[in-house]
């Protein structure tokens, strides 16, 4: 008998930009290609939840209450994790976030929570180390937005400028605001590098092209929110957790099939593939004869899975602390067509 159970889904698919459902589209993609390869008949349970904590908390019961909700891929944002965490916990239901990456996530208190990808502790410093050893900085200008995402990322940035003793400062912008006169009055002769530790590619490319029209050329940088192709920043650099699949053997078959379904390809998503994979295989393993999995079984088996390989190009497993084991961070400079691996 095929195995069966519904994999909640935690991701925005239409919000701040119309790449939202990269996430989204990716684990339709990864339960899709898993059902055909195992005959299995497993399904989705979409949320469509971003940063919303009220919206996780409400369809997080949604999961609960559902017996047929076997495991949850996301929520995508730290904030919602951490306010939906215990309820999920409570009703014994693993979760792996592809792009929760606050490093207190996985102190302890979340007993059912996994990430497969790095924390902002791998990530800040990486990209404050990139800028001091590579940026030629005079004064780094830190542009942060309100979202817990951007704040966590810039107070490690910050602090990885200061063991290296670069200079900075910092500016903070809402989410709303589509005027950055501000930002660019900061930029002047000495500050060498902006920081964009944004949530949205959209203000991080207006910050580019206002700078641009006032004559403005610092080095940019920003992290794994702006690895997306509506990037448009001429040269910038991003700190990002995932991989260029374009050139990752093993992502080709299934980056011709969300071509072939979703037409656009976004690679920031692709975390969300390997996570739906890993709750698949967990599943999978413990599939009773009569093809039901229960959530207890799935909360013994999760830290017991492993893929020898993945689309990310590495093999994925997790530490003692449900982090992935060896997370890597890259570095990716904008070009045009997409970007070019840095380091």
């Amino acid at each position: 008998m095929s195995c069966t159970g519904a994999i909640g889904v935690m991701g925005p698919y239409g919000g701040l930009t119309a790449n939202d459902a990269t996430q989204m589209n990716w684990a339709r993609v990864s339960l899709d290609k898993f059902n055909q390869e195992h005959k299995s008949n497993f399904t989705i349970e979409p949320a469509n939840v971003d940063d919303n904590v009220a919206a996780g908390v409400r369809n997080v019961r949604r999961f609960v209450a559902n017996p047929n909700v076997i495991g949850v891929v996301g929520p995508t944002t730290s904030v919602v994790t951490r306010a939906v965490g215990p309820i999920l916990d409570a009703a014994d239901l693993v979760y792996v976030s592809p792009s929760a990456t606050n490093e207190t996530l996985t102190d302890g208190r979340l007993k059912n929570f996994y990430r497969d990808v790095a924390s902002d502790a791998k990530q800040a410093p990486a990209m404050g180390g990139f800028i001091a050893k590579h940026l030629k900085p005079q004064i780094v200008l830190i542009v942060t937005d309100d979202e817990v995402y951007s704040q966590d990322l810039s107070k490690g940035l910050k602090a990885k400028l200061d063991e290296f003793g670069v200079r900075s400062r910092s500016v903070e912008i809402t989410l709303d605001q589509t005027d950055f006169a501000d930002v660019v009055d900061q930029v002047d002769a000495s500050t060498n590098v902006v920081a964009l530790p944004l949530v949205d590619v959209a203000q991080a490319t207006a910050i580019s092209s206002e700078l641009a029209k006032a004559g403005k050329y610092p080095e940019l940088i920003g992290g794994d929110a702006l690895f997306l192709a509506s990037l448009h920043a001429p040269g910038a650099f991003v700190t990002t957790y995932a991989s260029d699949l374009s050139v990752e053997p093993s992502a080709q078959e299934s980056v011709r099939l969300y071509q072939t379904i979703f037409g656009s390809l976004e690679y920031f998503g692709a975390p969300s593939y390997v996570a739906m994979q890993i709750v698949l295989e967990a599943a999978l393993e413990v599939c009773s004869a009569d093809g039901e999995v229960s959530r207890a079984a799935m909360v013994e088996q999760l830290p017991k899975t492993h893929l020898d390989t993945s689309i990310l190009g590495m093999p994925i497993s997790f530490t003692s602390n449900h982090e992935l084991k060896d997370a890597p961070i890259h570095v990716y400079q904008s070009a045009s067509g997409g970007f070019t691996l840095v380091q």
